[in-house]
This record gives structure tokens, C-alpha cells and sequence, in this order.
């Protein structure tokens, strides 16, 4: 079966109102969790130098800048908003590949997009769903077959320039053919190296994810113009799977329960705003202390176990929403993470999370290898006075309430009270608006 024609058609024929309530739902709440990283990221040093660039660029002023007063191109929108929504480790990711962050391409797509082309608020929410379901299945397989040793490229980068892709094209009403080839020309400027993780900041995952998403709106809006590209980008030889994977048929899994399993279900909310793999120790780590009344000082050592490939995907060296054993240290030392703790242009690793992380050790568990391990942990805390207190942990999705405090912890300090709760009504109530523009009018910075 030609993969890339089968999936393009079913994109292209999918109406919001024949998508199960559940995926609709998800969609809502997807990007309201996304938005409210977005805002939270929309100073960070990293999407602050992306912005100037964008100025210097100039253009036509069409769109907007989340955070930024000041319209500015469509293309430079879709790539700052793009850079925002993954400008640190706040955005949603994928459940069932434990990792990639799929929002990050279909959602500031989806709002650029739609506020040039003056969509519905279900016209988006149609091309969010159905971009993250690409986004969500390339994740999938990507997680599943890259090796972390041999093939070093960031998925969330190369997954974020299709599904933005899909995502522009679904608002530009493409045909099926024309969808294919916007897949394609996509797949010609995906990149994602992973040599960030020798970066002791977050601009290679800012940078690369925002260049998703202005190449996935490019890449639309030239097959939406009637440009040529082969047809079967995720077909065989020569395919996408071929070339980041050398695993030509993995295409034929995209279509596997399509129509019936719908990938934003698996959406993985963040309950702290660090990397993926430090989420299930942390709530681990936060009950024992609460449990037991912990103090730092009563505290002689922590150890924490989880899979050998997580620990791969968090070295020491990365900024400390993503090194494990910063997170885990400033996690021990202050009781809480935040947001904006962990920003602190004086830096989070402060004195007592610096004294903290000598008494911190990670175990890489070999016996841990499927999927479903990342989102077990073990975490062992040794107290001064001879204790040994041991938790194991399956991560527990947010409910309802820890979204909508985890949207003000990270609004509120950027937008304010009262415009918060405006940006938070809008959102939740995205489905039955006439026209995006409204929104995005709310989201521009002063």
C-alpha cells in the first residue's frame, strides 16, 4: 500500500466532527498547554535572539509574535512561534514513544496559519489533530527504532518540519496530491543534529524547532502554489525512514488502526518543566520528601534508577532543565521546580543545589528497555539518620485542575491576572470561535 497517497487522503478527508470526542478534547487542551509554555518562553534568551533576527528581517506585518508586541511576516511568525513553543522543556510530549515533543510543530503552525488565513477556531483545532497525528506516529517509530549511539539526530526537529507541514496544509483546503508533495518538500529541509547535547543552553532545541516550523509552513504553501516533488516521501527506498533510520518499510506503520487510534490521545502533559525523562523520579522524589518531612539537611545521598537510554538522553552537560542531576539537585534543595527558578539569569544551580548534587547518583537499569520503562523510576533517599526510604513510580498523568495551575504558575508572571484568565478563556473556548484572530490579538505581547 503507498503510504504516503493512503495517508495524504485520509488527511485531506477527515472533518472535526468525525474525530472521537476524546481526540477533539485532547486537541483543546493540547493547545492550551502549549500556548501557556509558549508565553512562559517568550523572553528566554534563546528565543529573544531569534526574535531580533526576525526584526531585522523585516516584512510584511501579518501575524503574531506570541509575547511580542508588533505583527511581522507569516514566515517569521511560524518560525518564532515555533521557537517558543519549544523553547524549553515546559511544552507537552508523547506518551507511548515516552518522548519528542510533537505539539511543538502542529500548534504554532496551526495559530500562525490560521490567523493569515483568518480560520475557525475548529478549523485549527482540525489541523492540530490531524498534524500531531503524523507528528505522533513519526515520533513513535523514530523513539522506537533510532539507535542513541550510532544515530545522532534529534527526532522532535525532524518529526516538527512534517507535521508543521501537514498542519499549514490542512488550513490551505490542499488536495491530496498536493499534500504529498507538502510532505515532501518538507522532508527536504528537515534537519536535527544532536551535538546539542554537548550545549550547555537550550538553542539547539530552540533553534532547530523553530526552523521546523518555518520550513513546514514553506513547505505548504509552495505545494499549495503548485510546485513538483515526488510523491512518496514516506515509501521505500529513498524515504524518509530510509535516510534517518535505513529502515525503508517503517513507513508502513503510519497506517496502522488510522481512522480508529488517533496519536493525541498519548499526549503526555509536563507536570515540572524539565526534560522527559526526569518526570517519573521527580514525583517519586517530591512524595518521599513530603512523606517523610524532609529537610535538605536531612538528607545524605539519592539515588534514582531509570532506563540506561534515558540516562543518554540527559547528560551533564545540558542546560539544568535537562541535565538530571541539576533537576534532581535544585528539585531536593528547594522542594519545588520552577519555571522561572530554573531561568534565573543568576542560574538555578545555586549553592545548596550545587552541595546537593555531590549527594545525587543515577542508575541506568539495562533491564529497562521497553517503551513503557521511561515512565518508571525508583528513587532511594538515605537520611542522616540511617534511614533508607525507597519509592517506585509509574508517571500519573495531570488532571484538569494541575493543567490550569500549571498554565497561571507559567502565564501569570508574563500576562498578569486579568490577562491571563482572558488568554486561559479564549483557549478553552477555541472550538466555537468564528475566527483565531481574536487570540492571537490576546497573545501579542505589549
Amino acid at each position: 500500500m503507498a503510504v504516503t497517497e493512503t495517508l495524504s487522503e485520509w488527511l485531506c478527508g477527515q472533518r472535526w466532527e468525525a474525530i472521537p470526542e476524546p481526540a477533539r478534547l485532547k486537541a483543546v487542551a493540547v493547545v492550551y498547554d502549549s500556548v501557556g509554555a509558549m508565553i512562559a518562553c517568550s523572553r528566554l534568551p534563546e528565543v529573544m535572539a531569534l526574535i531580533k533576527f526576525l526584526r531585522r528581517m523585516g516584512g510584511t506585518a501579518e501575524c503574531t509574535m506570541i509575547g511580542h508586541a508588533g505583527p511581522t511576516s507569516l514566515v517569521n511568525a511560524a518560525m518564532a512561534n515555533g521557537g517558543m513553543a519549544h523553547g524549553d522543556e515546559a511544552d507537552p510530549v508523547h506518551l507511548k514513544s515516552v518522548g519528542g515533543h510533537v505539539a511543538a510543530g502542529p500548534v504554532p503552525t496551526a495559530l500562525t496559519v490560521g490567523q493569515w488565513t483568518g480560520a475557525s477556531g475548529r478549523s485549527v483545532l482540525r489541523a492540530v489533530a490531524l498534524g500531531y497525528e503524523v507528528g505522533g506516529r513519526l515520533m513513535t517509530i523514530f523513539y522506537r527504532e533510532r539507535d542513541y549511539v550510532a544515530r545522532r539526530f534529534y527526532p522532535t526537529a525532524v518529526v516538527a518540519t512534517i507535521s508543521s507541514a501537514v498542519t499549514a496544509a490542512l488550513l490551505l483546503g490542499v488536495s491530496r496530491e498536493q499534500m504529498q508533495v507538502a510532505m515532501c518538500l518538507a522532508a527536504y529541509q528537515a534537519a536535527g543534529p544532536d551535538n546539542m547535547t554537548k550545549d550547555p543552553g537550550h538553542m539547539g532545541k530552540t533553534f532547530q524547532v523553530g526552523a521546523a516550523n518555518r520550513n513546514g509552513v514553506t513547505a505548504a504553501f509552495l505545494a499549495h502554489d503548485g510546485c513538483h516533488a515526488p510523491s512518496d516521501i514516506l515509501d521505500g527506498s529513498h524515504s524518509l525512514f530510509d535516510a534517518y533510520l535505513g529502515a525503508p518499510e517503517a513507513g508502513g506503520e503510519m497506517l496502522k488502526d488510522l481512522g480508529s487510534y488517533y496519536s493525541i490521545t498519548d499526549v503526555m502533559y509536563k507536570r515540572f518543566p524539565v526534560g522527559s525523562p526526569n518526570q517519573a523520579y521527580l514525583q517519586g522524589l517530591f512524595s518521599l520528601i513530603g512523606q517523610h518531612a524532609l529537610r535538605p539537611d536531612d538528607i545524605a545521598g539519592i539515588e534514582v534508577q531509570i532506563p540506561q537510554r534515558g540516562l543518554k538522553r540527559i547528560p551533564t552537560t545540558r542546560h539544568a532543565s535537562i541535565s538530571a542531576l541539576a533537576v534532581c539537585a535544585i528539585a531536593a534543595a528547594h522542594g519545588k521546580l520552577d519555571f522561572y527558578h530554573l531561568h534565573d539569569p543568576a542560574g538555578a544551580l545555586d549553592g545548596p543545589a550545587r552541595d546537593m548534587q555531590q549527594r545525587v547518583k543515577f542508575v541506568g537499569r539495562e533491564d529497562w528497555k521497553d517503551m513503557e520503562a521511561g515512565r518508571r523510576a525508583i528513587v532511594t533517599i538515605r537520611t542522616r539518620d540511617g534511614r533508607t526510604l525507597t519509592e517506585e513510580v509509574w508517571h500519573q498523568p495531570m488532571t484538569g485542575p494541575e493543567l490550569d495551575r500549571k498554565f497561571e504558575g507559567l502565564v501569570v508572571p508574563r500576562f498578569g491576572k486579568d490577562k491571563s484568565a482572558r488568554v486561559a478563556g479564549l483557549l478553552k473556548s477555541l472550538e466555537g470561535a468564528a475566527n483565531v484572530g481574536p487570540l492571537m490579538t490576546e497573545l501579542a505581547g505589549t
